[in-house]
């Protein structure tokens, strides 16, 4: 038996069917959204129960042989041959149930009713694969704003932080102006107090030699005296 047969021969109730398509298509239980299918009892007459879970009880039996199976995501098409009245099963199903089984005795029809279930599956699978690669879009987003957002909070941060250093450098810098422009009032005034010193320690020396001065003509003048008198 082939991968198809191999669970179809397990689906004798709807959550074997569950898990047979299960570990094929990955699915977990509480993504199967197919309508479900009554359950039937096994020992009940084909015709009292429906032709789907007369399917069944064929393939639990092992009375049917598996011809065809396509998957298209979730959903499943397969075409099954009746040894002993020559017949066909095409099924539909969607994770494992049953949607729709049609029993024929025309191999061309059953080709041609499978080869129509299998183009509904791709119909069908289109708009769950679209969903798949929309959440994984999503998902890729949604990482890509996280990695964003940290970035803008560590750009942000940065931004924050220079501000803060930027300020207190603009402080600082008022602070050494200010400094400088007060060290410059010191320093003109500094300067006029020296020159103001330095102008009155020129008048007392001069007023000191002009007193030198005075002294050594007077000193002069005693001894020409002197010399005169001997």
């Amino acid at each position: 038996m082939g991968v198809g047969v191999a669970c179809l021969a397990a689906w004798g109730t709807p959550a074997m069917a569950a898990d047979a398509v299960r570990d094929v298509t990955g699915a977990t239980s509480a993504q199967i959204a197919a309508p479900a299918v009554p359950a039937q009892s096994a020992t009940a007459p084909a015709a009292a129960s429906g032709t789907i879970q007369e399917l069944r009880d064929r393939i639990q039996n092992k009375e049917v042989t598996e011809l065809r199976t396509t998957y298209n995501g979730r959903y499943g098409a397969s075409l099954l041959f009746y040894p002993q009245t020559l017949g066909y099963y095409v099924a539909l199903f969607h994770e494992g149930q049953f949607w729709r089984v049609v029993k024929l005795n025309n191999e061309k029809k059953a080709e041609a009713l499978y080869a129509d279930f299998v183009r509904q599956t791709q119909v069908l699978a289109d708009v769950e694969i679209n969903r798949i690669k929309l959440e994984a879009q999503k998902a890729m987003i949604e990482r890509q704003l996280a990695e964003s957002e940290s970035r803008l909070n560590a750009v942000q941060n940065d931004l924050s932080i220079q501000r803060q250093q930027e300020q207190a450098l603009a402080q600082n810098q008022q602070a050494v102006r200010e400094q400088a422009a007060a060290l410059e009032t010191e320093r003109s005034a500094a300067r006029i107090r020296l020159s103001d010193v330095q102008g009155q320690i020129r008048s007392l020396e001069a007023q000191q030699n002009a007193v030198d001065s005075d002294l050594v003509r007077s000193v002069r003048s005693s001894a020409k005296k002197t010399t005169r008198r001997r």
